[in-house]
């Protein structure tokens, strides 16, 4: 079991409120500059063996039913680390020497710095467990080189006591020259980004941006970074963030957003390619707890457990700078291209619960939002958002195009202020719609105990206000197969109101 006790009792105080709040019938932002950016300690050692590759290459289902995870058991959160190591593991330990070191068992390095200067590329450093305070970040330069806890053991690297003047470091840092790399089964605590993945963008050099890809996190327990959890930079592609519990970003701003002014992402990534996100544990963020803009292709966000994001749930697409876009490919500055959402659970938000910003063919299925847009004045449960893009006369500020958003469940408390659904639209810079056409939705349950849901498009020629499901059907002619009723979650979030299977998340999304 983790260490982190006080999160679990307020997560049990929560569910059971919303649950009651639900008809449970069981009886049971902006500001950071870096790379595009305008708008307890664990105690549990996991991780199977590095061989497990089935995030790589997952497929969309066949149909709405289909359980389509790599996973089915429905697991969140890092798993046991009974992996064995590589025979010629180069190992680390607290009680090493790196001046008398060779790397083996018997002679362990004492820095984990000193281990990689000493590594090759494919190699594997295995880290003996204990807490390693480098001073500065762990970088790993050279590609395929993964750095793991010991075989039913667990490492924790600590930036949380470093020199002050090295408050720039994150926690482990895969450079440019790292594609390949794989950090399984460790607890990172601190750092400017707790796991940072380096890019050539903004180098000077435009015939070569390239950046760390090919990068998988795995079974760690990532927490109480300064800003982002983990940073995704501008080609840095086919990133793998699976089995992780991801909590406590934004330490610089005490955890908590302010005057939503404030950014300090759980997953932040600008501009990275077929990243996928699945089976992760990600709560107690201060801002939004994913998001995947800038561009970012053909993304896949599945299987996970949201709870206590002080901003939104997942982004599709949010606010970059225009600097950070790959316009040869994108020419119309879209923030987020065909990206998919599917059985996420998403449990009390202060912004949307997912929200869509200049996104193109997003395809949003299949999942569970509970008491999401609770902060009473942002946004919606779902919502279509702007992208401003620094205001610049030669950004594209696209609308969002061509978005699939079905079997979906929305439940709220009787005490949600915020509509429902809400298409954004702003007379500045000439005007801007938050949504060009209709979107194509279908089959999706609305329930707000104790009212009605309502439903807003302020773009000019089309406003809505305040209307109820059938206006909201009418006026984008879709939504057929939609209801508002109370889905009757039982203790997992999954519907118990026959008229509701199929909808929502098709698994129950548990810590392990």
């Amino acid at each position: 079991m983790r260490g982190n006790t006080i999160f679990k009792v307020l997560a049990l105080i929560l569910t059971v409120s919303l649950l009651t709040a639900c008809g449970d019938n069981s009886g049971s932002g902006s500001g950071d500059s870096n790379s595009g950016d305008t708008n307890s300690s664990g105690t549990n050692a996991t991780s199977p063996s590095s061989s497990d590759d089935d995030a790589t290459g997952d497929v969309p289902p066949t149909n709405d039913n289909e359980i389509p995870f790599a996973d089915n058991t429905g697991n969140v959160g890092p798993r046991v680390n009974t992996g064995n190591d590589p025979a010629n593991g180069i190992y680390v330990s607290q009680n090493g020497n790196d001046s008398t070191a060779n790397g083996t068992v018997d002679a362990p390095y004492k820095s984990i710095n000193t281990a990689l200067a000493a590594a090759q590329p494919g190699d594997t450093i295995i880290l003996r467990g204990g807490i390693y305070r480098e001073g500065v970040n762990v970088r790993v330069r050279i590609p395929n080189i993964t750095i793991k806890s010991a075989k039913g053991e667990w490492a924790v690297i600590d930036l949380t006591t470093y020199d002050n003047g090295a408050d720039e470091d994150s926690g482990v840092y895969f450079d440019v020259d790292s594609s390949g790399g794989r950090l399984q089964s460790v607890e990172v605590v601190g750092g400017f980004y707790a796991v940072c993945m380096e890019t050539k963008w903004d180098w000077g050099d435009p015939a070569d941006r390239t950046g760390a890809s090919n990068i998988t996190i795995e079974d760690c327990i990532l927490h109480d970074s300064r800003y982002d959890v983990i940073k995704v930079k501008p080609n840095c592609n086919n990133v793998t963030i699976r089995y992780n519990e991801i909590y406590n970003s934004g330490q610089a701003f005490a955890g908590k957003l302010q005057n939503g002014e404030d950014n300090a992402e759980g997953i932040d990534n600008v501009n990275g390619d077929n990243m996928v996100v699945h089976n992760n544990y990600i709560h107690d963020i201060c801002s939004n707890a994913i998001y995947a803009k800038g561009g970012a292709t053909d993304v896949l966000i599945e299987n996970n457990r949201i709870e206590r994001a002080f901003g939104g749930g997942i982004l599709v697409g949010f606010d970059t700078s225009p600097e950070f876009f790959d316009i040869t490919v994108n020419p119309q500055y879209y923030e987020n291209i065909r990206c998919t959402v599917r059985n996420n659970l998403i449990i009390e938000t202060g912004w949307e619960g997912i929200g869509l910003y200049g996104s193109k063919d997003a395809d949003i299925h299949n999942n569970t939002l509970v008491n999401v847009a609770n902060g009473g004045q942002y946004h919606s449960a779902i919502y279509f958002g702007l992208t401003y893009q620094d205001w610049e006369d030669y950004a594209g500020r696209p609308a969002n195009v061509n978005p699939k958003i079905h079997h979906n469940i929305v439940c709220q408390p009787s005490d949600i202020v915020r509509p429902m659904i809400e298409i954004r639209y702003a007379n500045e810079l000439g005007g801007m719609s938050a949504l060009d056409g209709k979107p194509t939705m279908n089959d999706n349950c609305y329930f707000i105990e104790g009212q009605s849901a309502s439903f807003y498009d302020f773009r000019p020629g089309s406003v809505m206000e305040n209307a109820v499901l059938s206006t909201w059907q009418s006026h984008i002619s879709g939504d057929s197969g939609s209801l508002e009723t109370d889905p009757a979650l039982d203790n997992d979030y999954m519907p118990t109101n026959p008229q509701c299977v199929g909808m929502g998340t098709l698994l129950p999304l548990t810590v392990q």
